[in-house]
């Protein structure tokens, strides 16, 4: 029976029939405090941001109130859009969205590129009430030619987004929200949007990034996690062999989830636990739907046993009632360690609980870092990268190819000017990029129309047209097929020139030699090997963000700051060792080093060294390398003296190289590049780094060297 007064008249605002399947056919005693909390606002049209732990029932609090709506206003045909940033948790979600659909009429269909183009035609003809899908697969949707997309998506009301931060923290975000305006300018009356998440450092700002200039009342819905203190544990290790030799030996008859932060360590991790005879599963993004699908399944259903995963585990997959989470090293950021976290105490009696395992020195001060920042109650601030220019140029390619290869150029501003992030690079940099694509030959212009050009003909054809639905890139890859069977896929890397029998690759835990490689298309024939293979993937280089920097500056100044952990007597001596022997890295300023360069140990994050390192150049410096912690470099003193010492050196504009460039910015004129690339690395430099608590806590600044 729903319980109190609030929650009775929250309760009563819903369609009798979702009242009737609530009681009856979920048989909840009550609704929890989301869900409850969610039904106001959701009913009357609000955008919302909804706020809860992992396990907090977000779907349901966003579906209740929706299906309400469906039955109150009489929906009909596809009106309700379910993004998710990744295949696997749309296939996770949708027996559990089409049950509670199911039980007022209401149907459910999955759009991906795993579905078959006879249920991809099905689902055309018979409208299901909510589809679940992707950004890409919503863009393909709109300009394959194929679909009758006006039909398909014209009556969409609400688009809930799962996971909302993962897609605003990138490019991911600013495709979605482009997206949006093209339902709206196809008809859809696109009102509602409902954005899915847990702890957020900044929830208004992400709100008010989703909800853009619509007019419509936005509301954060936001429910903390309980005020219990999670069980905290910090061991120190020194290598993933020993890792796998301590998870062997620890929690025996428990189900563990492990994350890594690459695959190459869950591989080398995975491979080593079977070898000590645990029964262990693998789940990262480069196994095959079908391999991730069954170990995911598998693991569900035991109870003595290993999950080793990527980041592809911490987005909501249900893999069943977790005893333990164990972290290798640290993962990227607070928000990440509270959704890992999360997945722990679900039980009655059980206590939300992490171990970290350090296999390195800076895994072991990454891990101190966030435990730290998260006792605090700091939550990093999901930050959009600005100056989405590339975007731009993807969304004019695709908008074209969605109207017949041809669109009125007033249109195509209009259409994105509302969302703040485009109309930045509208009103200062768009007629560069266009007037850079038309000599290119990207574009021509009719009169008031922008066309397709011949280089945008032979570009965006074929495979060329479904790369277009696609905002991000996707690094070059070998299939993996064992017999007929597919594996998953690897870098090239992973070769090494090797193609004669003699690599032996790690893949799903297990070990494969490479019995036939096939460069032209692209695949490796394997067979099981009984020597450790291993196997690598490129990546950007992580580094550390300003906070977590900063608090290991703040942990090696002063042994008395409350990390909210527990350290294994391995940690504390180690610990103790990293104090003693970084102590004079504490400076605020450059050290010299025995071979007369320097070292500016600033502790201040990847992002921040980087654009210091530009700096540095800029003032004829050399030999310039720069870490998380410190950048290292040789600088005459005439170069410092003209520069103005140190302090005037950091005002200098940097030299700016970009490590990567995004996708389609390559269709963007060269001034353009430097200036988008440069201003999200400033961004992500200034990223607020600490509460006040924090910095009220930092040592002071030392005095700057002679």
């Amino acid at each position: 029976m729903i319980g109190d007064p609030a929650e009775q008249k929250a309760f009563e605002q819903l369609h009798p029939a979702v009242r009737y399947h609530v009681v009856n056919s979920l048989r909840w005693p009550a609704l929890r405090p989301l869900q409850e909390q969610a039904i106001a606002p959701l009913l009357a049209g609000d955008h919302a941001l909804l706020i809860a732990p992992t396990a907090g029932g977000k779907t349901e609090a966003a579906l209740l109130p929706i299906l309400s709506r469906m039955l109150t206003e009489e929906w009909q045909g596809l009106t309700v859009l379910y993004v998710c940033p990744i295949k696997a948790l749309l296939n996770n979600l949708e027996p559990r969205i089409a049950y509670l659909a199911g039980l007022v009429g209401r149907h459910v269909a999955v759009w991906h590129g795993d579905i078959t183009q006879g249920d991809k035609s099905r689902i055309e003809r018979e409208l299901p009430d909510i589809l679940l899908t992707t950004p890409e697969s919503l863009e393909g949707v709109m300009i394959g030619g194929r679909r009758d997309h006006r039909r398909l998506l014209a009556g969409v009301r609400s688009v809930i987004v799962d996971e909302l931060h993962a897609f605003a923290a990138d490019d991911r975000g600013w495709h979605l929200l482009a997206l949006l305006q093209r339902l709206r300018a196809l008809g859809a009356p696109v009102t509602q949007c409902i954005g899915l998440s847990a702890t957020v450092g900044d929830p208004a700002t992400l709100l008010e990034w989703l909800a853009g200039k619509s007019g419509t009342k936005a509301t954060v819905v936001q429910v903390p996690a309980a005020a219990v203190q999670p069980e905290l544990t910090v061991d120190f290790v020194g290598t993933i062999a020993n890792a796998a030799k301590l998870i062997s030996q620890l929690h025996i008859g428990e189900k563990r989830l492990v994350f890594c932060d690459s695959r190459s360590k869950v591989e080398a991790l995975a491979v080593a636990l079977r070898e000590l005879g645990v029964e262990v599963f693998v789940s990262h993004a480069a196994l095959s739907a079908d391999t991730r699908r069954q170990a995911e399944q598998a693991f569900a259903e035991r109870q003595n046993c290993v999950i080793v995963a990527t980041s592809t585990l911490e987005l909501g997959l249900d893999v069943g009632d977790l005893d333990r989470v164990i972290q290798i090293d640290a993962p990227a950021s607070v928000a990440s360690f509270l959704q890992r976290l999360g997945r722990t105490g679900r039980r009655d009696g059980s206590l939300r609980n992490t171990l970290f395992i350090a296999t390195s020195d800076e895994g072991l001060l990454e891990a101190l870092a966030i435990t730290t920042l998260s006792q605090r109650g700091y939550v990093e601030p999901v930050c959009p990268p600005p100056l989405p220019c590339h975007v731009v140029v993807q969304q004019l390619f695709a908008t074209l190819a969605e109207h017949g290869r041809e669109f009125p150029e007033s249109d195509f501003l209009a259409l994105l000017a509302p969302v703040p992030g485009f109309s930045d690079v509208l009103d200062t940099a768009w007629a560069r990029i266009r007037d850079h694509l038309l000599e290119q030959g990207y574009l021509t212009k009719l009169g008031l129309m922008l066309c397709f050009g011949p280089r945008a003909d032979r570009k965006f054809q074929g495979k060329g047209l479904a790369d277009l639905c696609v905002s991000f890139d996707s690094p070059r890859t070998f299939t993996v097929l064992h017999g007929t069977s597919l594996v998953g896929s690897i870098d090239p890397l992973s070769l090494n020139g090797a193609d004669d029998g003699s690599r032996v690759l790690a893949l799903g835990g297990r070990s494969w030699r490479v019995v036939a490689v096939d460069h032209a298309r692209g695949r490796l024939q394997v067979v099981p090997a009984e020597e450790r293979g291993s196997s690598r993937w490129t990546g950007a280089e992580r580094g550390e963000s300003r906070a977590v920097a900063r608090t290991i500056r703040l942990l090696l100044a002063d042994d008395t700051v409350d990390t909210g952990a527990t350290l294994s007597r391995r940690a504390a001596i180690r610990i103790a060792a990293l104090r003693e022997r970084l102590e004079g890295t504490l400076r605020r300023w450059p050290v010299r080093t025995a071979v007369g360069g320097y070292v500016w140990w600033t502790y201040e994050g990847m992002a921040a060294n980087r654009l210091l390192a530009g700096q540095i150049a800029a003032a004829q410096g050399r030999h310039v390398s720069a870490g998380s912690w410190d950048v290292s470099f040789s600088l005459d003193d005439t170069d410092l003296e003209r520069a103005g010492g140190w302090g005037g050196l950091t005002n200098l504009k940097p030299i700016w190289e970009p490590d990567v460039i995004p996708k389609f910015a390559k269709l963007l004129p060269d001034d353009v590049i430097h200036w988008m690339t440069l201003a999200r690395a400033e961004a992500k430099a200034s990223v607020s780094s600490v509460t006040e608590q924090l910095r009220k806590t930092a040592p002071p600044p030392s005095t700057p060297a002679a």
